[in-house]
């Protein structure tokens, strides 16, 4: 079953997109790519979560798992071209899935993500490609809240 995927946000990226480049008509290559990227953006930083702590499906890529652990891919590359843009429950191994799931879909994800990476929402979602300090706050969150999600479920 699907998490989340890319093309769920591709619409609001290309709208923010266009809206903060003044944007209409036909986009180049490189624009389109720069909004899968956008779009791409807070399922990537969670995957990169998922492969830095071993989480990763059995059936990833073990070499690209491991640039995105060593910082030569980041999670949205992984995710649009691993994952083909969309992050399914067999990208994550079985033990951490209850996890994965109750912490994504219950919105927790979502809200530390705009606490860490969009200032609390000063900018908008789909306009931020976050920076390694954005994925460092947005890390410890998750920790924490794995920490605290093993500690009452097992």
């Amino acid at each position: 079953m699907a998490i989340d995927r890319a093309d769920w946000h591709w619409d609001s990226a290309e709208e923010a997109y266009r809206r903060k480049h003044r944007l209409t008509g036909e986009l180049t290559d490189q624009q389109v790519k720069d909004i899968w990227f956008l779009a791409a953006n807070h399922i990537g930083l969670f995957l990169r979560w998922i492969i830095e702590r071993g989480l990763e499906g059995e059936e990833a890529d073990e070499a690209d798992c491991e640039l995105v652990r060593t910082g030569q891919m980041s999670g949205a590359a992984y995710l649009l071209n691993d994952c083909d843009g969309k992050f399914w429950d067999e990208d994550v191994k079985e033990s951490a899935l209850p996890f994965v799931e109750d912490y994504y879909n219950s919105n927790q994800y979502f809200t530390d993500y705009r606490q860490c990476c969009t200032n609390d929402g000063d900018k908008p979602i789909y306009e931020v490609i976050s920076d390694e300090a954005d994925y460092r706050l947005l890390k410890e969150k998750i920790d924490a809240a794995y920490q605290k999600y093993r500690s009452t479920h097992l």
